[in-house]
Formats: structure tokens, sequence, C-alpha cells
């Protein structure tokens, strides 16, 4: 079964779950750790249990917390190159992403995380770069999230 679940949408933070008995995936982590830690709690859920950080840009309200987690819970970020450029070069997120923890991703190129077939699409937005993701759980269950669009495109529609 694939659950979803939002701990935040908004300027004060973004950050949302989807996981399943065996796997999940945090798509940005701009909310605080503590705060992030007891929402979790709260569905019986804890850090430890995250596989993998997905981004959407790097806004701060979407990057807050991501170096945070990655680092102390060695969890890996997935990203384009320019969105992990802009997590380096933003100076409001003191705790970067561990060298090792960083993976570049490119649009419209399926990958594969455990139970999940991601294919990362362009949103347009006023960012370095901003991606929705489409993801595929088991070959049969499809989601897709976008976050900040500015209006619709065909590929968007494609996705959707």
């Amino acid at each position: 079964m694939l659950n979803f679940i939002s701990f935040g949408s908004g300027s004060s933070g973004n950050c949302y779950l989807l996981y399943t008995e065996t796997d999940s995936l945090l798509i940005d982590a701009g909310v605080g750790v503590r705060v992030l830690k007891k929402h979790m709690r709260n569905y019986g859920l804890s850090l430890s249990s995250i596989h993998h950080i997905l981004i959407t840009h790097d806004h701060a309200d979407h990057i807050k917390s991501v170096g945070n987690i990655s680092s102390e819970y060695d969890i890996p970020v997935y990203a384009t190159k320019k969105v992990h450029s802009g997590i380096k070069g933003n100076y409001s997120i003191k705790k970067k992403v561990p060298s090792h923890n960083i993976h570049s991703i490119d649009t419209n190129v399926p990958f594969v995380l455990g139970d999940f077939v991601i294919t990362a699409f362009t949103v347009p937005h006023d960012s370095s770069d901003n991606v929705g993701y489409h993801i595929v759980y088991k070959n049969h269950v499809e989601f897709c999230i976008m976050t900040d669009i500015g209006y619709v495109t065909d590929e968007m529609k494609a996705f959707i």
C-alpha cells in the first residue's frame, strides 16, 4: 500500500512523505527537524525510516532541513545539478548535504529507488531549477507531485 503525508505546504515550509511498508521518499525538507520528528512520531514513524530525499527546487521553504537530515541519518538526496548547486550556495542553509549523499538526476530520465520508478519533469517557477516528480510504485500505482507551479505546461499535463 502506498501512503502519502503532507507535513507542510506553503511559505512556512514544504515537506511530504511517500512510503510503503518497505520503502520511503521524503519530498522536500522545508520544515524544521524538530517539527518533522514530532509529526512523524504522531504517525508512528521516525526519521530513521526515510530511505531517500527528493528535492523539487532550492528555495529555503523546500530545503531548510535537507542538510541536517541527510547528515544525521545518512540519507541520499536526489535533485538536478542546478538544484544541488543552489542548495550549496543558499546562505540560509547552514548545514549542507554531505558530498557522498549528493545524487544528481536529469529531467525526463526515469531512475529507480527501491520500489519506486521516478521521473523528474520541468515545472515553471522562479528558482534556479524546479521539477515535479512522477512516481510509479510496483509498476501499477502512479503518484505525481508538483509544487509552486506558475502555470500548467504540456509536459506537466502528460505526467498528470
